[in-house]
């Protein structure tokens, strides 16, 4: 079929939305225009590259690449994340997703410094991309912690950690705090402004910060509740060490505190480190690996930076890197 492929602007946001809400239904991730515009307009790495396939003046399909930033000893990496994609209904079938996906990196190979593409494909759509150039990288290293605490009001304490997130100044935390990566393996490109952006800005999705101080420093939690139908799961998406030098130990001693506070029985989080038999006792944890997302890789315009990225063992990951949002 011919059908007319352009790059997006902010006037054809309404219809992408009900391009969203037509092929996805607002009940199953059609985002928001408020979400939309967080998430690839006001981005602080940069505006999304999309594009959109039109019969006539109807919008039948998009392709959305949202730009990210990783660091590698002290270098910034390029990268976009392959995320938001719609096809009216009437229009499936046709190819249209595997055009714009190629046409969009076509455009990138010319335009754009040396970058790389990734995203946590589920089964379904995985061998579309493998057929497309993306290689699997692997999975990261999640574990859980049973925490043996259960509240039926756990989301409604959550409220008080939501509004302390909202109300945390972040130019008043400690510039030289340090990251829950290792910071010599490839890692998001973190500063208080992502932060900012990344939990206390994003509309919608409810995150909340918990400050803990032990004895061996003190840490800032950012995270979030996972309804698991009986009970709700406590999240750790990121974690700052505003003092003392970064440990799994303070770690979980914040997420166990925390947990308790709030009700929670189960504790995910991302390791850059293995778990430890004195872990396993003390803090009742286990691999959640056969869970993980599975990451795949492409290159964008850079077969060297394409070998520096699809050795898993590259990197360091937050569970906030691997969230799908």
């Amino acid at each position: 079929m011919e059908y007319t492929v352009r790059v997006a602007n902010e006037q054809d946001l309404p219809a992408i939305i009900e391009l969203f809400e037509i092929s996805l239904g607002t009940e199953y991730g059609a985002p928001t225009e408020s979400f939309w515009r967080w998430k690839h307009i006001n981005n602080p790495f940069g505006e999304s590259p999309v594009l959109l396939a039109f019969d006539g003046e109807k919008l039948i399909g998009l392709r959305a690449f949202m730009r990210w930033q990783w660091q590698y000893k002290g270098k910034v990496l390029p990268a976009f994340r392959a995320v938001d994609t719609g096809t009216h209904p009437d229009y499936r079938g046709k190819g249209i997703f595997s055009r714009l996906t190629k046409q969009l990196i076509a455009e990138l190979k010319e335009s754009e410094p040396p970058s790389f593409i990734y995203n946590t494909p589920n089964n379904a759509s995985k061998p579309g991309y493998l057929k497309m150039g993306w290689q699997v990288l692997g999975k990261p290293v999640v574990f859980g912690s049973l925490t043996l605490q259960h509240s039926r009001y756990a989301m409604l304490r959550f409220e008080r950690f939501q509004e302390a997130l909202q109300a945390l100044d972040f130019n008043a935390l400690p510039s030289d705090y340090s990251l829950d990566v290792n910071q010599g393996l490839i890692h998001v490109n973190h500063s208080l402004d992502y932060y900012k952006w990344r939990y206390q800005s994003i509309p919608e999705i409810p995150y909340g910060s918990y400050r803990y101080e032990g004895s061996e420093g003190e840490i800032l939690l950012f995270f979030h509740l996972k309804n698991r139908k009986y009970f709700h799961e406590l999240r750790i998406s990121d974690a700052l060490w505003l003092s003392g030098k970064p440990q799994r130990q303070l770690l979980m001693q914040a997420a166990h505190k925390l947990a308790a506070r709030l009700g929670t029985p189960f504790i995910s989080l991302v390791s850059k480190d293995p778990v430890n038999l004195w872990e396993r006792i003390n803090y009742r944890m286990f691999s959640l690996q056969k869970l993980a997302p599975e990451l795949t890789v492409r290159e964008v315009n850079s077969q060297e930076l394409l070998a520096l990225v699809s050795d898993i063992n590259n990197w360091s990951f937050t569970m906030g890197d691997l969230e799908l949002f």
